[in-house]
């Protein structure tokens, strides 16, 4: 049987398309700012670069796998009609509802996956991203909250929060997006701690990835962290991370670094050897297998048995009727 690729199709026109398949991520990290651009372009640069059999396209192939974002759906199947394929459609979930026409999903926790119709792949690490300069030494001084204000504690804007870091001589920054402009997230060098923690009604948002997490990880930068399910599912023990639900425990954490310096080191140490397992590399190696064992085979069982229309509807009918139960309870 020939070899089939695996697309990832991209709804914008062929002048776009043409810039996006000349992206150097580490090189313009700025130009990535939506989720389809890291969990559709980034994808395909990656693992194009390694040698993966993959396109990137704003057409729907007549075979294969094929991988869209779940805002994109409609437009998706709608080209997907339109070509007559008989590809398997992929989504990639990201932080969206379920695609119920969908053959596979991707989702980006591994509580959302199921191993039959969702499988786990971790976000991508932060293209270009810089690590902390080890020589600013175990005595945190500069504070990084990488996220919009909304998506942050309001007790963090707090005059009380503000004299804790006045009186301890630190400095809390936060990445804003200017206009179209994506925050430069990968700039972590003079970064000594990682601050997220959401508003206290968005405790255990079960669709977030844990991407700050492992970003801090990778950049050797501890990291105080909200009590969210995409953190603790990767938890091993309690150098992972501080969890934090707002800013009085945020404030013990800090005093507890700022007394300990060996325990900021041993952190940030750990972090390091844990996020060798989310670098580029892993992540590769984790879309190989996904390929390989799950992706190409169900789009050869595709291409001689194709889903009925009507079974495509039935299931995306399903799939809202699950949303609209589950809203209500």
């Amino acid at each position: 049987m020939p070899p089939m690729r695996t697309t990832f199709y991209l709804a914008v026109d062929d002048a776009e398309i043409a810039r996006w398949r000349t992206l150097d991520p580490d090189l313009e990290p700025h130009r990535l700012v939506l989720g389809e651009h890291y969990w559709i372009v980034l994808s395909y640069l990656r693992l194009r670069d390694a040698g993966v059999d993959v396109a990137l396209d704003n057409r729907i192939p007549a075979e294969g796998p094929v991988l869209f974002y779940a805002g994109d759906k409609r437009r998706a199947l709608d080209a997907y009609r339109r070509a007559g394929s008989r590809a398997l459609l992929v989504s990639v979930r990201s932080d969206r509802h379920p695609v119920g026409f969908a053959d596979v999903e991707v989702v980006q926790n591994a509580s959302s996956a199921d191993a039959r119709h969702a499988f786990h792949v971790p976000h991508w690490p932060q293209p270009g991203l810089v690590a902390r300069d080890p020589a600013r030494g175990d005595r945190p001084r500069t504070l990084l909250y990488p996220g919009t204000p909304q998506n942050l504690h309001p007790g963090f804007r707090d005059r009380a929060w503000q004299d804790f870091l006045a009186d301890r001589g630190l400095v809390m920054q936060t990445h804003v997006a200017d206009g179209d402009v994506a925050p430069a997230y990968q700039d972590l060098a003079a970064v000594d701690l990682m601050l997220a923690a959401r508003p206290s009604g968005a405790r255990l948002v079960r669709n977030k990835p844990a991407w700050k997490l492992f970003n801090a990880w990778l950049a050797g930068v501890p990291a105080l962290l909200g009590p969210e399910s995409g953190y603790r599912e990767l938890r091993e023990g309690p150098l992972d991370f501080i969890e934090v639900d707002g800013p009085a425990a945020a404030m013990a954490a800090i005093d507890r670094l700022l007394a300990d310096p060996a325990l900021y080191a041993a952190m940030a140490d750990n972090g390091r050897r844990r996020g060798a397992a989310f670098s580029n590399e892993a992540t590769v190696a984790r879309w190989r297998r996904l390929i390989d064992d799950v992706l190409l085979p169900r789009a050869r069982q595709q291409q001689l048995r194709p889903t009925p229309a009507w079974r495509r509807r039935w299931r995306d009918v399903g799939a809202r009727l699950r949303r609209t139960v589950q809203g209500k309870g």
